[in-house]
């Protein structure tokens, strides 16, 4: 029997491992190389999901401080709140008596979100024309002008007087009010029941028109009278406002202001007399708050009225409110070519004069409130049972009244912050958000 002895070749070994080890390198590269990516989606999607449940957790924690202020629950100058072993940190800060920011910083595993909110203790209201009166009306005279939109219960009547906006006279229905002698521009309607003598730069909406530009009627659909923006209970909290304030000594039946001085909040139980100088700039008087006069207001001459600076975009009230005697008290008389109403810093800060005598509703001839001589400035005119009258060049940026008369170039100018307008902190009135934002 004989035997061969087969050779393998050491080379043919030492190729086959080292391509195997090559095939080994190429797989570990290829897998690294397709890992990567995973790994890196992996790692974004975690501090994505961790960055928004900070977010919501500052959220969480700002949510939580606005609650407890709302509700006059305990709570300290920082807190902070727990969850699934993370952490709110909130701090609040009193910037003034009527506004705190709260700042809320949320940590989930060092990646941190901050949501900050700025609260404000006042109530509001919103004034969505530059005049707005009652069945009373508008009576529109000599060069009179507003300088923005108007709604009334009662009839609109002027001798060829310019409304720049639109102009609505709903009547007792909605379909019977009347326009006569005004005229509008930029593309601005008019919608009345009946339209006379009146120059329509838009579509003139009414059942019947005469002597105007337009020779036939829109169809009209019922324009049914507007809330006015405040009410009795507003009112009624104002005046609690300022009697919390305390109550001023009057002398000889009244209560004579002839020098700079801080007023309000504040109840006057008399009559109020501001009396500026003949001439010059003459005192300025500083609203901190509502003042409640329960008599008459008369202010003359040269003099400021401003609301205090550190009331930014708040606006403050002075009512003239006898409660027994409003049908021929609570009136407010301004006259004086030096006269400046002055908002607080930063705009959308009015000084609202509220009139509630109820002369005009009852037929009585008397204005509630009469404005002459070139007064001007941050201010609104409210009385929603008497009448109101501009004259002699007197300019404001909003009327509202149950009757209103413009005469000698008085002139209305709508500001378009007077949709919403805060009124500084009143009793019945709770804190509200002014701002909520992602912080940096």
């Amino acid at each position: 029997m004989s035997y061969q002895k087969k050779s393998i070749s050491r080379n043919r070994g030492a190729a086959i491992i080292t391509a195997v080890l090559f095939f080994v390198v190429i797989s570990i590269t290829m897998a690294i190389g397709l890992s990567s990516p995973v790994v890196r989606e992996y790692v974004t999607s975690r501090d994505f999901a961790k960055s928004k449940g900070a977010y919501y957790l500052s959220e969480a924690g700002n949510e939580d401080a606005l609650y407890r202020i709302k509700n006059n629950k305990s709570i300290g100058a920082q807190e902070v709140i727990f969850l699934n072993g993370n952490y709110a940190t909130t701090t609040i800060t009193n910037t003034s008596a009527t506004q705190k920011d709260i700042g809320s910083l949320g940590d989930i595993v060092f990646n941190t979100r901050r949501v900050k909110s700025t609260l404000t203790t006042s109530s509001g209201a919103s004034f969505s024309y530059g005049v707005q009166a009652g069945d009373g009306g508008v009576l529109l005279q000599n060069s009179a002008t507003i300088t923005g939109s108007i709604f009334s219960s009662g009839p609109i009547i002027g001798a060829n007087n310019l409304i720049t906006d639109t102009v609505i006279s709903g009547g007792t229905t909605g379909l019977n009010g009347s326009i006569q002698g005004i005229q509008n521009q930029g593309g601005s309607s008019m919608y009345a029941g009946t339209i006379r003598g009146s120059t329509i730069s838009g579509s003139a909406y009414c059942n019947t028109i005469s002597g105007s530009n337009k020779a036939s009627c829109q169809p009209l659909a019922a324009q049914t009278a507007q809330p006015f923006p405040i009410g009795a209970q507003e009112i009624a909290n104002y005046e609690a406002t300022a009697l919390a304030g305390g109550t001023a000594v009057c002398s000889s039946g009244k209560y004579t202001i002839s020098s700079s001085v801080n007023l309000g909040p504040k109840k006057i139980p008399c009559d109020l007399f501001i009396n500026g100088t003949a001439t010059g700039g003459g005192p300025v008087i500083t609203l901190g708050g509502h003042v409640w006069v329960a008599g008459n207001i008369n202010i003359k001459n040269h003099a400021t009225l401003r609301i205090d600076p550190t009331l930014t975009g708040q606006s403050v009230v002075m009512v003239a409110d006898n409660p027994s005697g409003n049908l021929n008290s609570s009136t407010i008389g301004i006259e004086g070519s030096g006269l400046n109403f002055v908002g607080a810093p930063g705009g959308n800060s009015w000084i609202t004069l509220i009139s509630e005598n109820i002369g005009a509703s009852q037929g009585n001839p008397n204005e509630a409130i009469e404005l002459e001589n070139g007064a001007q400035g941050d201010i609104i005119l409210y009385a929603r049972l008497g009448d109101i009258k501009l004259k002699n060049n007197a300019s404001v940026q909003e009327v509202t009244g149950y009757k209103i008369t413009l005469q000698n170039s008085a002139n209305v100018t709508y500001a378009t912050g007077l949709r919403n307008v805060l009124f500084t902190s009143s009793v019945g009135g709770s804190w509200t958000i002014q701002d909520w934002k992602e912080g940096q």
